[in-house]
């Protein structure tokens, strides 16, 4: 019998689980890419990958992958299989194993488990591997010993949302295995493009964000303080909400510290109080309130973009 998962902190007070839950429908939603690749665009360079896959400044793999005849005139860079990192997870039959569950380079049918609305434990039909896969696959960045030392099947990974990021912890449910971030197919093409070209148009691309609208890559191109249009920020502090995009324009609402809002467009830049920033037009959200606890939802103005997080 499988021994008792002790999960601290990620799973205090485990309730039974139960099966048939929404876990491929979340997967097959987006598009879920590794969380290094938000480096590679945040950075506009696609070396950054070579620290990541390894496998990819070897000269006999790029030979293996494209043949005799394209070896010589073909790089890494040149197709997006080579070196695609992504999960994918997909209902394949009814039976008790029926979905199957790939990580670039590697597969298993498996079953989900809802434990709470973002956790999920995925049940592994057989994870273990023979010790050349588990060399292959560790050239492509997945060090997967968990699976090479197995002696049994039905190992078990646990799988957590939050917002636009899932963590895989192996069986113990504190040892993350691996992260990805959600993308949109459209932001997938333009990042292969751009890797391919190593000239990236940070207008196609959105950084993922947690669910608590918080996001770690703020700044496009490392251009400190540059916000992103369309992602969701909050107000540092009470901020006044204006009709312009300067301190002398009328006031429309002031709202409280912690409002979410959408920006809509980025105006000009100013510094103000030694912050460098833009003004920026944005739209108040869901539970948005003034000083006077009014309900301000959907209010539109300006307000200076160095006050939000």
């Amino acid at each position: 019998m499988k021994k008792t998962i002790v999960m601290a902190a990620l799973l205090v007070n485990m309730v039974v689980a139960v099966s048939g839950t929404d876990f491929e429908e979340r997967i097959s939603r987006r598009v879920w890419l590794r969380d290094y690749f938000n480096e590679v665009i945040y950075g506009q360079d696609r070396n950054i990958l070579l620290k990541y896959q390894p496998k990819l400044t070897k000269e006999e793999n790029i030979f293996l992958y494209y043949g005799y005849y394209d070896a010589d005139t073909r790089l890494w860079f040149d197709e997006s299989a080579f070196y695609r990192d992504r999960i994918k997870c997909s209902k394949e039959d009814d039976s008790e194993y029926g979905s199957y569950i790939s990580m670039s380079g590697w597969g298993f049918r498996c079953k989900a488990k809802e434990l709470t609305p973002d956790l999920y434990e995925v049940q592994i039909e057989d994870v273990r591997i023979s010790q050349e896969l588990y060399e292959l696959l560790l050239e492509d960045g997945h060090n997967m010993k968990f699976a090479l030392d197995a002696t049994e099947p039905e190992y078990s990974l646990y799988c957590r949302f939050d917002g636009e990021y899932l963590y895989i912890y192996l069986e113990d449910g504190k040892t993350l295995y691996a992260t990805y971030c959600a993308y949109d197919e459209s932001e997938e093409e333009a990042l292969y493009e751009a890797i391919k070209t190593n000239e990236f148009d940070m207008t196609k691309f959105t950084f993922p964000r947690y669910a608590d609208g918080t996001c770690d890559y703020e700044s496009g191109g490392g251009v400190p303080g540059k916000k992103i249009v369309d992602g969701l920020y909050r107000a540092q502090d009470n901020l006044r909400l204006r009709v312009n995009e300067n301190t002398s324009s009328e006031i429309i609402t002031t709202m409280k510290a912690g409002t979410y809002m959408i920006i809509l467009s980025l105006g000009k830049e100013e510094t103000i109080d030694g912050i460098t920033d833009n003004w920026v037009e944005v739209e108040l959200q869901t539970g948005a309130r003034n000083l006077e606890g009014d309900v301000i939802t959907g209010t539109v103005g300006w307000c200076f973009g160095g006050y939000l997080k």
